[in-house]
């Protein structure tokens, strides 16, 4: 898939998310106050703060797609983890909002019997939202794009409040109004865990922290597969949004010449890039192979 493609895939999930969650905040806003469920306005906040992380999101895969530049030689890739980070933040503080509330009309017993129509307004929400999740994963997988994983997530994390949602309003239709709040007050944690779980991967990614071990293992393989390729000596990576930046040291016989050696490593780059279509740049280091050197060769540390 080309890096264009990827972009455009990307930010059309962005604007689903957009359409979806306004339409969503605005039934549940009006299902909410009519239907006297705190719980159901506590998750029209949430639709409304994820109509936010979209415009976000949508931001940050314009900036990430932009070409490599004088001030940028390694693309805008980070913006796109960036933009997790904040979504992150945001959903965070949005279940940090909804606690408050929610505790709030617990202790000052401010809760009433809700309307059907707010348990409608709920299982609606789980019906769209688990329709969303599963579009726009498939869209983050097929990317890698961390962006937009963040989003997907959020969206699992929706239905699953929604799914507390339906049992608290239905519990308070019961009999037991206090479940209401209950509610709204599990909506927030599942809020607040899923914006936890996207600042820290979100962070990885900011640190340069390495990607799975199964993927290095990969570079290693096809890097060993080249002729003139003694042996791996070290393999680095790290994410820029949706790509790898790869540093690989190789050894090489060190009889052969400069100009032998540097059809080698550009012979790993393209195959690297051309076998992982994740991968935007490999740095290749040639060294001389350890076993080849003569006795009391200092060698090399690189």
């Amino acid at each position: 898939m080309e890096h264009s493609e990827r972009f455009l895939i990307a930010e059309r999930a962005a604007r689903l998310g957009i359409c979806g969650n306004l339409g969503l905040a605005f039934i549940k806003l009006f299902a909410g106050i009519v239907g006297k469920s705190q719980a159901v306005v506590a998750d029209a906040v949430n639709s409304l703060a994820d109509v936010v992380t979209d415009i976000v999101t949508i931001f940050s895969l314009r900036i990430a797609k932009k070409p490599i530049d004088t001030n940028h030689p390694y693309g805008h890739g980070k913006a796109e983890a960036i933009s997790a980070f904040l979504v992150g933040l945001f959903i965070m503080g949005t279940g940090a909002f909804i606690f408050f509330s929610a505790s709030r009309s617990i202790f000052t017993r401010s809760y009433v019997k809700p309307e059907l129509i707010a348990l409608f307004a709920a299982l609606l929400t789980v019906l769209v939202k688990e329709g969303m999740f599963r579009y726009v994963y498939k869209v983050g997988r097929e990317t890698n794009s961390p962006a937009v994983m963040a989003k997907a997530r959020d969206h699992r994390s929706d239905v699953l409040a929604s799914f507390s949602v339906i049992v608290g309003v239905t519990a308070a239709r019961l009999g037991y109004p206090i479940f209401d709040p209950i509610a709204a007050g599990l909506v927030s944690f599942f809020i607040i865990r899923i914006g936890y779980f996207i600042l820290l991967n979100a962070s990885h990614q900011l640190m340069d922290t390495l990607p799975e071990e199964p993927i290095l293992r990969e570079i290693t393989l096809i890097a060993e597969e080249i002729e003139g390729v003694e042996h791996v000596h070290e393999v680095k990576a790290r994410y820029a949004g949706q790509f790898l930046l790869v540093d690989i040291k190789i050894e090489a016989d060190p009889k052969i010449t400069v100009a032998k050696g540097h059809d080698i490593a550009v012979e790993v780059r393209r195959r690297i890039i051309k076998r992982m279509n994740n991968v935007a740049d490999v740095l290749v280091h040639v060294n001389p192979y350890r076993e080849h050197l003569p006795h009391n060769h200092p060698g090399t540390t690189d």
